[in-house]
């Protein structure tokens, strides 16, 4: 024989209302803390790829020029280790002609890891190593902004800093991330400065040929299959990134996407670059 149970319907109830707003409050804190990760972390990830379409036709951005000497050249970047990372071997080739001159945003300090890591000593490293590749690149001068490392914003400050830093250099050329067409898995740092730099260039009014790399929409390549070994030797430099196994494996991604990039340009190995003309008129 059955027990019957000893509670109402309304204690019944209560019990189920209970129960649910405990799988609220579960599911809520999960969903809470997964957000204040991502919010936290500093990576972007597009559900959608993004890519122009129809594709950006291949454009020629005055080649002759861009590897003439005395041509001037500004590349903004994010981290201490971007511009060897992406684009060493194109800046190995121009280091022979042009005057090249770097903006970079961050110290790389990680600070965002807080008790994890020594953001001091990170940036003291970092800086060292970028003024190493620097001169192994014959750069002409280099600038550290000092924003936060994985924090980056699009701000009204940042992009007048950068365009005042156009106007007193008056480049031929900039080279700095793509934030339109960026890889789907890529760093917001890089997106970020992208988008300010972009904005900067409208904004300082100097002609010039706009370069972008980390792109999903190249429409110039360079052929660097002659100097891939300089590359690898560039981003060994950053030492406190890339070293033993892990700058063999680094190399070996790069590589990927020299291939890649190659076999679209019909050459060996080639580094990318969505280009546009900004032709002056905003000031």
């Amino acid at each position: 024989m059955k027990a019957k149970s000893s509670l109402t319907t309304e204690q019944l109830a209560a019990r189920k209302r209970k129960h649910l707003r405990r799988r609220i409050a579960v599911y809520g804190t999960l969903i809470a803390l997964l957000w204040g990760f991502w919010s936290w972390q500093p990576w972007a990830f597009d559900l959608v790829e993004r890519k122009p379409s129809p594709p950006h036709p291949r454009v020629n951005p005055d080649r002759e020029r861009l590897f003439q000497k005395g041509t001037k050249i500004l590349m903004i970047t994010a981290h201490p280790d971007d511009s060897e990372f992406y684009i060493g071997a194109t800046l190995h080739l121009l280091s022979k002609t042009a005057e090249i001159h770097q903006i970079i945003c961050t110290d790389g300090d990680k600070s965002y890891y807080w008790f994890l890591t020594d953001a001091e000593e990170n940036r003291r490293v970092r800086r060292i190593e970028a003024t190493a590749a620097k001169d192994a690149w014959n750069g002409k001068s280099l600038t550290f902004l000092e924003y936060p490392d994985g924090r980056m914003r699009v701000s009204e400050e940042l992009v007048d800093k950068l365009a005042t830093e156009i106007v007193q250099l008056r480049p031929d050329y900039i080279f700095a991330f793509d934030g339109d067409y960026p890889p789907r898995m890529s760093h917001q740092d890089h997106r970020r400065t992208g988008e300010a730099s972009l904005l900067a260039a409208k904004k300082a009014g100097v002609p010039l040929w706009y370069m972008m790399f980390s792109t999903n929409a190249p429409n110039f390549f360079v052929d660097v299959t002659n100097v891939w070994e300089e590359k690898k030797r560039l981003l060994a430099i950053h030492e406190s990134q890339f070293k033993a196994e892990r700058l063999e494996g680094v190399s070996n991604m790069v590589a990927g996407r020299a291939e890649a990039d190659g076999l679209v340009a019909g050459v060996g190995l080639a580094e990318g670059f969505r280009c546009i003309r900004i032709n002056g008129a905003m000031k």
